[in-house]
């Protein structure tokens, strides 16, 4: 009986400890089962750099790539031309010859202040047998302000100087000459074109107002002068130009 009783005890024992394995391997039915945690997403590949274009240098402008550039300080215009006397003063002439010179000093690229000398040879219409000539010469203050285009230079300006008229006139074994002197005024204006970093050429016309405050005669040994009532001298050059 004993045996019995102790058979059943051990039988029970075991089915707890089966039964107590059992539920310890199965999870609970009100435990929520454990998610898996989210895999972090992998980064995203960092994108290729581009290469940083190059700029290039920004191009000259046209005025300066076609055009010579000016330089400050001196400058030079000497010029060769034809002249015509107007009015009365061109009655028994013809065109002559021309000589000019500018020379001062460029203080910006619109403005140059320059001393002018001209020299004209008056082209005498006398008749045959009679030797004539005149020389007039000037000097003065020829300021120009300057226009610089793409492809060519516009200058133009005032002057005001002086003058010097000498001139004579012979045949048949008697002669006679004629000084004046007196005050200038007239303008300037020309167009040029560069050729070279520094150079231009191209054309001048200048006109010439002359006033003189005396005029004399020399005939015979004796002097005839004259101070009033004289009439302004009226000159037109077109000359061919260069600038340095």
């Amino acid at each position: 009986m004993r045996s019995n009783r102790t058979r059943e005890m051990s039988a029970l024992v075991v089915a707890l400890g089966l039964v107590s394995a059992r539920a310890a391997a199965e999870p609970a039915a009100d435990e929520p089962a454990t998610e898996p945690a989210a895999t972090a997403p992998a980064p995203a590949p960092a994108p290729a750099s581009r290469p940083t274009p190059r700029v290039g240098a920004a191009p000259a402008s046209s005025a300066r790539a076609t055009g010579a550039t000016w330089q400050e300080g001196f400058m030079a215009v000497p010029m060769v031309g034809v002249n015509s006397f107007l009015g009365n003063s061109g009655q028994n002439t013809g065109p002559g010859l021309r000589l000019g010179l500018l020379a001062g000093s460029r203080l910006t690229e619109l403005l140059s202040l320059n001393v002018g000398f001209a020299f004209d040879i008056v082209n005498m219409d006398v008749p045959s047998g009679v030797d004539a000539s005149q020389y007039v010469f000037d000097v003065g203050f020829n300021p120009l302000f300057h226009f610089p285009l793409q492809k060519l230079d516009i200058v133009a300006g005032p002057l005001a100087g002086v003058f010097v008229d000498h001139g004579s006139i012979g045949g048949g074994g008697s002669s006679a000459d004629t000084w004046s002197y007196g005050w200038t005024a007239g303008v300037n204006g020309g167009v040029l074109f560069p050729v070279g970093a520094k150079v231009r050429l191209g054309g001048l016309a200048n006109f010439y107002l002359r006033n003189p405050f005396k005029v004399c005669l020399t005939a015979n040994g004796m002097d005839t002068c004259q101070s009033s009532g004289l009439d302004s001298i009226k000159t037109l050059a077109v000359s061919f130009a260069a600038m340095l």
